[in-house]
């Protein structure tokens, strides 16, 4: 449209308009750009509840990521390439995750790591295994609460990518050892690895009255008994049970029963993990 057939009210609102869009690119590459962190001091927090984060990753990068971890939970963190994930260099091709507990000392963003890591990257549901593929997966036990950090590197392009992580602890709402019931739990490993894991059991006071170490081979089951061979819990208690492992999300299936003196009854108690189901 010729500005001489424009009114100068019309004028005054295209270039109103002009601006408002200027001002908008400018909000939106700002938010971009502080969305990431190359300080380990102000890492970008990330919510252990599965929830996919896309965005860019810059080329030749270090960013820091944390995440607010419970002690003995368990937790798996995946950065993931764009979605045809493929090993490219002209693509986004991260290094190996590294992760730092709270009470890991970092002078200048460097230093070394107390947590025991597993890469599962290449574990179902694999995200990069013999050559194909280009995400990480990590997965760890916290031994303490607090604020665990992630230091991502890219070693190629920059390019779009997402990141996760996921709560992946098993929770047994309820067992009970009263009136000579007796308990036993399952724990069925979907996944093609080895998983390994601590199952704690509390009473009703939040004590700790047993604590194992369970490995779940890949495509197995194992079943945790409370009787006196296994884990001898004490008579007439009850409480409930946590296991934290360091497998994928929704690598395990888990279920716990009751079963009086007589065995003529059984209840079934919930036994559950967090992750998503895939």
């Amino acid at each position: 449209m010729s500005s001489e057939f424009v009114t100068p009210m019309v004028q005054g609102k295209l270039r109103a308009a002009r601006v408002a869009t200027v001002l908008a690119a400018i909000l939106v590459l700002s938010a971009v750009m502080r969305a990431e962190s190359t300080d380990c001091g102000s890492p970008v927090v990330i919510v252990p509840d599965g929830r996919i984060t896309q965005s860019v990753f810059p080329q030749k990068t270090t960013l820091w990521y944390g995440i607010y971890a419970q002690a003995g939970h368990s937790y798996a963190i995946e950065f993931v390439p764009a979605a045809d994930n493929q090993l490219d260099t002209d693509k986004v091709l991260f290094a190996s995750l590294n992760v730092f507990s709270p009470n890991d000392n970092l002078t200048g963003c460097r230093g070394s790591s107390s947590l025991n890591v597993t890469l599962n990257s290449g574990y179902a549901p694999a995200i990069l295994k013999n050559g194909n593929g280009a995400g990480r997966r990590v997965s760890f036990v916290a031994q303490n609460a607090g604020l665990h950090l992630i230091a991502v590197s890219n070693n190629a392009m920059g390019g779009d990518y997402s990141f996760s992580a996921y709560d992946t602890t098993m929770f047994n709402v309820r067992w009970s050892t009263a009136g000579g019931y007796s308990d036993q739990w399952g724990f069925l490993n979907r996944s093609d690895m080895t998983i390994t894991g601590t199952f704690s059991l509390y009473n009703l006071n939040n004590q700790v009255v047993a604590s194992v170490q369970v490995t779940i081979p890949p495509g197995g089951e194992v079943v945790r008994y409370s009787s006196p061979s296994d884990l001898n819990l004490p008579t007439n208690s009850s409480g409930y049970a946590v296991f934290g492992h360091n497998g994928p999300p929704g690598a395990l299936i888990g279920d716990t029963y009751m079963i009086n003196q007589a065995g003529t009854l059984i209840i079934y108690s919930k036994f559950e993990g967090g992750g998503t189901l895939r």
